[in-house]
């Protein structure tokens, strides 16, 4: 299944106005898909890491805006931590509730990770 990205956005204004439809939930509010599931065992990612970054949007250096063949679009929301690794937190935020698609901590550098971005979709940068 190929998937497209549409846009990125790294603008302050843009991820505020997406992460504003986030603030009213908790990541338990979200229905699980069975990706995300397999993704959790798959990349042994700590789900107690998922729920304690979700909500610190100030963490979120850039969202990516991406869309499957069947039409569905969806969010990767891209959270630089501490130790300059960072998690990603896929959302459909057409669905009631939202969906989470995917989630997983990725150890590597985010600057790399952002600079790699940049060199395969600058033209959608927002």
């Amino acid at each position: 299944m190929q998937i497209k990205t549409i846009a990125v956005y790294k603008k302050e204004e843009e991820i505020k106005k997406i992460t504003n439809k986030l603030r009213e939930y908790k990541f338990r509010d979200f229905k699980k898909t069975g990706h995300f599931e397999f993704s959790i065992l798959e990349k042994a990612t700590d789900e107690k890491l998922l729920i304690e970054t979700f909500p610190k949007f100030n963490l979120i250096k850039t969202i990516e805006l991406r869309e499957n063949p069947n039409g569905q679009q969806y969010y990767g929301f891209n959270y630089e931590l501490k130790d300059k690794t960072f998690v990603v937190i896929v959302l459909a935020l057409d669905k009631i509730p939202p969906w989470i698609i995917n989630g997983y901590h990725k150890n590597r550098d985010y600057k790399k990770f952002e600079k790699q971005l940049r060199k395969n979709y600058a033209k959608r940068f927002i």
